[in-house]
C-alpha cells in the first residue's frame, strides 16, 4: 500500500513521543511542530524530545507541546537511549515517532528495550544503514512521498513496513486574484520593493543544492524581459554564499533585484506578496515550501525531480521543468506574463492543497498509522 488515508483518528487518546535529532530551522523540524500541535488538537498526549537550543524548542513551547531538551550528539548520545527509555516509562508512551537519522537509531533502541512500537519518518533521500538493515521487529517507517517509499523498497525494505504520508500545512487557503492587500504592501515596503513590482520567491535553505545560483542566473534573463521583476530568497544563507550570489547578480546587472530575508517565521505573509514561487532544487522528497505556496494559492515553477511531481500537476497547478537556467527563465516569464494563468493555477493549487496537503489530513493519517502499529506490536 503506497499511501494511507484515514478519515479520522477514533479511539482513546494515545501517548506519543516525538524524537528529532536537530533543532535548526528546516522542513523536518517544522513538520514536528505542526504534527505535534495537530495531534494534541485530536486529543492525544504528545511529548517532544530534541537537542537543546536552536529554533525548535521555542517553537514547540509556543505550540503548547511539552518538550524535553536532550543531548544526542557526542558523549551525550551514549546516555540518550537510557534517558529516552526513562521518558517512555514515566509518560507511559504508546508509540515512539522519530525524525532524522540519529533520532532513528536512538529512538529505535529505546523503544525496542521498552517494547514500544517505533515509527521512523524519512524526510529526505538517504542510504543510511538505519533505513535498510535495522531489525524490523516493532519498527515501521513513514515516507513523505511515494518517491522515497519506492526508493526504500527497491533497497530491500518490505512493502508492509513503509507507508507514504504526505507533509501538510495549516497555512490559510487563500483565493488568488484579489486586490492588493495592506499585508502585501507592507512586505514590499519592508523589502524596499516597489508596490507594482513582480516578485519571484524561493523559500528554503539558500545554497547550490536548492538551486540558488541557478535562480540568480535565470533572474538575469527574467529581469530583461520583465524590468519590474524582483527575486526574494527566504531562508538560512551562509554569508559567503550570499556574497557569491550578490557578485553573480552584479555581473549580470541585476544586483539591485535580489532580496535575502534570512530565516523567518512569517512565511505566509511573505508568500502573500509573491506572484510565483520557484523550486530549482537538485532533489526534493516532499518540500514544505511547495505545499505552503499551493495552500496560499500561488503557482509553483519547480524542477521535475524526486517527489515534486506528486505535489504539482504540470500545467494545472504549476509548471514542472528540466533543471536548466533557460527552462526556468522561460517558465517564470510565462507565468509572469499572464495574470489569468497565475490566477487559474493558483486556484487549482489551493484546491489540491486543501484536499491532500492540510495539516489536519496529515495528522489524522499519522494517528491512524499509530493505532495500526500499536495493535500490531
Amino acid at each position: 500500500m503506497s499511501s494511507i488515508h484515514f478519515s479520522q483518528a477514533n479511539g482513546s487518546p494515545m501517548n506519543v513521543l516525538q524524537v528529532i535529532s536537530s533543532s535548526r530551522t528546516s522542513g523536518a523540524e517544522k513538520h514536528v511542530v505542526l504534527l505535534s500541535e495537530k495531534l494534541r488538537a485530536l486529543g492525544h498526549n504528545v511529548t517532544a524530545v530534541c537537542p537543546p537550543g536552536g529554533w525548535l524548542p521555542d517553537q514547540l513551547r509556543s505550540a503548547g507541546v511539552p518538550i524535553l531538551e536532550l543531548s544526542m550528539h557526542g558523549k551525550g548520545s551514549a546516555s540518550a537511549i537510557l534517558q529516552l527509555r526513562k521518558i517512555i516509562r514515566q509518560r507511559r508512551i504508546d508509540v515512539v515517532h522519530t525524525h532524522l537519522t540519529r533520532a532513528t537509531y536512538l529512538g529505535y533502541f529505546a523503544g525496542n528495550i521498552s517494547r514500544v512500537p517505533v515509527i521512523s519518518s524519512v524526510h529526505v533521500l538517504t542510504t543510511d544503514f538505519a533505513y535498510r538493515w535495522l531489525p524490523r521487529t516493532n519498527h515501521w517507517f513513514v515516507a513523505v512521498s511515494n518517491f522515497l517509499r519506492d526508493n526504500m523498497i527497491n533497497r530491500g525494505m518490505p512493502e508492509d513496513r513503509v507507508r507514504t504520508i504526505y507533509n501538510g500545512t495549516d497555512m490559510q487557503i487563500s483565493a488568488p486574484g484579489q486586490s492588493v492587500s495592506p499585508n502585501v504592501l507592507s512586505v514590499r515596503a519592508e523589502l524596499g520593493i516597489p508596490a507594482d513590482a513582480l516578485i519571484v520567491g524561493q523559500v528554503g535553505r539558500v545554497d547550490s543544492f536548492k538551486g540558488a545560483p541557478l535562480a540568480v542566473e535565470a533572474a538575469g534573463q527574467v529581469v530583461k524581459a520583465f524590468p519590474s521583476a524582483y527575486f526574494v530568497f527566504v531562508g538560512h544563507t551562509d554569508p559567503e554564499i550570499q556574497q557569491g550570489l550578490w557578485e553573480m547578480a552584479s555581473q549580470l546587472g541585476i544586483g539591485d533585484r535580489l532580496r535575502f530575508t534570512g530565516v523567518r517565521n512569517d512565511i505566509a505573509r511573505l508568500m502573500s506578496a509573491m506572484e510565483v514561487l520557484i523550486t530549482p532544487s537538485e532533489a526534493e522528497a516532499c518540500p514544505m515550501s511547495v505545499i505552503e505556496a499551493m495552500a496560499m494559492g500561488k503557482p509553483v515553477v519547480a524542477s521535475r525531480v524526486g517527489g515534486i511531481p506528486e505535489l504539482i500537476i504540470d500545467g494545472e497547478t504549476g509548471l514542472l521543468i528540466e533543471r536548466r537556467v533557460d527552462t526556468f527563465a522561460e517558465a517564470i516569464e510565462k507565468v509572469l506574463a499572464n495574470q489569468g494563468l497565475r490566477d487559474d493555477m493558483g486556484a487549482a493549487a489551493a484546491e489540491r492543497a486543501e484536499q491532500m496537503f492540510t495539516a489536519n489530513v496529515m495528522a489524522a493519517n499519522m494517528a491512524g498509522l499509530y493505532r495500526q502499529v500499536i495493535g500490531a506490536a
